[in-house]
């Protein structure tokens, strides 16, 4: 088997998961089968994370903490077979949310160069990092990253423009076709850093 080099790359953050089944095995990494929210909602997600991530995620589960860790205590001190799943949908009758922290993800690609491809297509992440955070740090941080989305598609319609698309062409490319989300657009991209 060639082996190949892999990276991490394309670090985003979020404020919420919910995970499903945990997967152990005799590495110091845990795959987990869950969901990653988004702007449009829930989306199934696999990550892949360390003990000490995960020991932090716990700490800030406070309704759910005890059965969690109880459940990976147990499976750790009775697995017979390599790797083991941790089903917290049958378990807990659904899934764990995490949502009073902040994760910074990294997706996994192939590193350029050596015969480089996407392969995780944004459904898995590495979780690099849980940072507990309160629920108005979290909606602050879903503000920006929602203004810093807007001043994206309207500097995208200002390139559109530049390449001389009709105002209405450039609308559409930049998905600001509704004229309340190209003004919000306008505003955001006013606000952003490099606009000062």
């Amino acid at each position: 088997m060639k082996k190949v080099s892999v990276q991490t790359s394309d670090y985003k953050e979020a404020t919420a998961i919910k995970v499903g089944q945990i997967i152990l095995d005799d590495s110091h990494y845990l795959t987990c089968w869950g969901y990653l929210e988004t702007a449009e909602g829930w989306r199934k997600c696999d990550f892949v994370t360390n003990y000490d991530v995960l020991n932090t995620m716990l700490r800030a589960v406070e309704d759910k903490s005890e059965a969690v860790q109880m459940a990976i205590v147990q499976k750790l001190e009775t697995m017979e077979q390599i790797p083991e799943m941790i089903d917290f949908e049958a378990q807990l009758g659904e899934p764990v949310l995490f949502d009073n922290l902040s994760f910074q993800l990294a997706r996994p690609q192939f590193e350029p160069g050596t015969e480089w491809m996407e392969y995780s297509d944004n459904n898995c992440f590495y979780i690099r990092k849980a940072e507990p955070i309160t629920r108005t740090e979290a909606n602050a941080r879903g503000v920006a990253q929602c203004m810093s989305a807007l001043a994206g598609h309207y500097a995208l319609y200002l390139g559109y423009l530049e390449l001389e698309f009709d105002e209405a062409s450039a609308r559409m490319k930049a998905e600001l076709e509704d004229d309340m989300k190209y003004t919000l657009a306008y505003y955001a991209w006013q606000q952003s850093p490099k606009n000062d």
